[in-house]
């Protein structure tokens, strides 16, 4: 429980909120962290995604875009931990299990998984590791180019499964796993796993075999069959599903290029032998095949399409819940809801960017059940955000306040240890100028705060907006001031270059950004990054976002106040007006 909920962290903070909301939300949360799992092993990489004018051909040389900048964006994905996520969004506790390493994409990723919910305790992370990237270059006409390192997940054959994460799958509720970037020794070990100690298994086979045994070099046609016979429930695409048929039904050949996707997936399960074969189709839907039933699921009809990334990722996401949730279906109703399901949640991926759900996606995927849709079922769905003191006409308004406390909470959970905290603190304490806060909208409001605490406690602070520096303000900076900025995402111009001149000019220059490789962390003296993998209103009100830069602020004023040793009579001085300088007195 204390890890959920910080004394320190909250303490002094919890009037902010309202009490009875928090505690059913906190409720909510414990009781989804005490269930059993589903672990998941593979895929989890940080895109870097770059605006080219074109792709050059060899020998020749290339071009950003824009001149004056390189990359676009970076997104935290992957196979396994988009379905995870979807998963976890939809009321399953979930955990991945993973190789990371101690850099900045890694960091990126564990705070993505914070915020989505998905269990960080079972990965294994070292400097020895490099977490996955990926860097996708996006020409004007749409078209795109990946360049794919997967980094430490590579590095997970049988022996590095066994030793690091074979232990915790008797433990779990369930396991899914890839064929995509994991070694198909240690996916195999890991099912091998999973069947001896009765745990349901899930295998995505993301890429087909060709793929898998030639050009990812995963393992070899025979590591891909006996691989996906260890599997309990198979999730294909129907492209690799074709070839796997053709694969493992030496008879049938080139001719199951002709099958109907149910066709497909009724051979493939009864020559793999599993409980189930899942195909997904894109617009054309899935189908569904048991022992005994089978069922063909319809798409979800959207209006667009936004970005269909990870439509898939999402689908076994559903898929996944629906097990978890439902139990394995024994009949055709039980089979059509869990299609309906992972259609539901492919089709919320497309409706927004990127692969990981967001609070869109995820109304949009309630949205999308239809009225026949078991309402049992669906309030389970919906449990994580939902109020069960809510009177009948409140539905949005505690939705929405639940969803803001559960955000805040994941936000601040991650910022407990922040690398340089220390380093940060040092600078102001021992700092023999002044100290300048600064920032752009509502981080200049953060700034203006901080700059006031300080001054409260004798550290002298003065806020400066970013815009003002190259209008006058570099000459108030001198050798020995420190200067903080404050910026989520650490690419507003005014601060990056506000940063640079301040820091020629002599001053120390602290960068408070939730990107470990933005323009304003890489100018910084010393970079203090949190995480921003949480979620916000439309992806872009800063409500979490301002929440943890306050926190943050909070940390470094209560840090000063113990290392300075402020006593109450010093306080008293700096503070005699107002209800605190009578408090101060009594």
């Amino acid at each position: 429980t204390t890890s959920l909920l910080d004394d320190e962290l909250f303490d002094g903070r919890m009037s902010m909120w309202c009490q009875a909301d928090l505690t059913a939300t906190y409720a909510t949360i414990l009781h989804f962290e005490t269930m059993a799992r589903v672990l998941g092993c593979g895929s989890n990489v940080v895109d870097r995604f770059f605006r080219v004018r074109a792709l050059p051909r060899p020998g020749e040389k290339g071009f950003f875009l824009s001149p004056m900048k390189t990359i676009e964006k970076s997104l935290v994905g992957g196979v396994t931990l988009n379905h995870l996520a979807w998963a976890s969004q939809l009321s399953v506790p979930t955990a991945l299990l993973a190789l990371q390493g101690e850099d900045a994409a890694g960091e990126l990723v564990r705070g993505a998984m914070k915020q989505l919910g998905v269990g960080t305790d079972l990965l294994q992370v070292s400097s020895q590791y490099t977490t996955a990237e990926s860097y996708v270059l996006l020409q004007p006409d749409g078209e795109r180019s990946i360049i794919m390192a997967s980094g430490a997940t590579s590095m997970i054959d049988a022996q590095a499964a066994k030793r690091f994460f074979v232990p915790a799958v008797a433990k779990a509720k369930m396991l899914s796993t890839e064929i995509s970037q994991v070694p198909l020794g240690g996916v195999l070990a890991l099912l091998s796993a999973a069947k001896a100690k009765g745990v349901t298994s899930v295998l995505d086979v993301d890429v087909a075999p060709s793929v898998a045994a030639e050009q990812a070099n995963l393992g070899s046609y025979e590591d891909v069959i006996a691989t996906v016979r260890a599997a309990d429930i198979v999730k294909p695409a129907k492209h690799a599903a074709v070839e796997l048929l053709s694969l493992l039904d030496k008879n049938l050949g080139s001719k199951a290029e002709g099958l109907t996707t149910l066709e497909v997936a009724q051979r493939l399960r009864n020559v793999i032998g599993c409980k189930m074969v899942a195909i997904t189709a894109g617009a054309e839907g899935c189908a569904l095949v048991t022992e005994k039933i089978h069922t063909v699921v319809p798409s979800v009809r959207l209006a667009s399409v936004v970005d269909a990334t990870g439509a898939g990722d999402a689908f076994l996401g559903g898929l996944i819940a629906g097990l978890s949730l439902e139990g394995f279906p024994t009949d055709a109703t039980g089979l059509r809801v869990l299609g309906t399901l992972a259609n539901a949640a492919g089709a919320a991926c497309c409706s927004t960017l990127g692969a990981l759900p967001t609070d869109t996606a995820r109304a949009q995927l309630l949205k999308m059940l239809p009225a026949d849709f078991p309402t049992s079922l669906a309030a389970q769905i919906a449990s994580v955000h939902s109020d069960p003191g809510a009177g009948a006409g409140d539905e949005s308004t505690t939705a929405a306040t639940h969803a803001s406390l559960t955000n805040d909470i994941a936000a601040l959970k991650q910022i407990g240890n922040l690398v340089n905290t220390p380093k940060v603190v040092e600078l102001l304490r021992t700092c023999t100028g002044r100290v300048f806060v600064s920032g752009i909208g509502k981080s200049q409001c953060v700034a203006t705060r901080l700059a006031s605490s300080l001054t409260s406690i004798g550290v002298p602070g003065q806020a400066v907006h970013a815009a003002e520096w190259v209008h006058g303000d570099l000459g108030g900076i001198r050798h020995g001031d420190v200067v903080l900025f404050f910026s989520n995402r650490g690419s507003s111009a005014e601060c990056v270059t506000a940063a640079k001149a301040c820091k020629d000019a002599g001053a120390s220059v602290v960068a408070v950004t939730g990107v470990a490789d933005s323009p304003l962390a890489l100018a910084a003296s010393v970079p203090l990054v949190y995480h921003t993998g949480f979620s916000e209103p439309l992806g872009l009100v800063p409500t979490s976002s301002v929440v943890v830069q306050e926190a943050i602020s909070n940390i470094l004023v209560t840090e000063l106040v113990n290392q300075r040793q402020l006593t109450l009579t010093q306080y008293r001085r700096y503070h005699p007006g107002g209800a605190i300088g009578k408090l101060a007195v009594a």
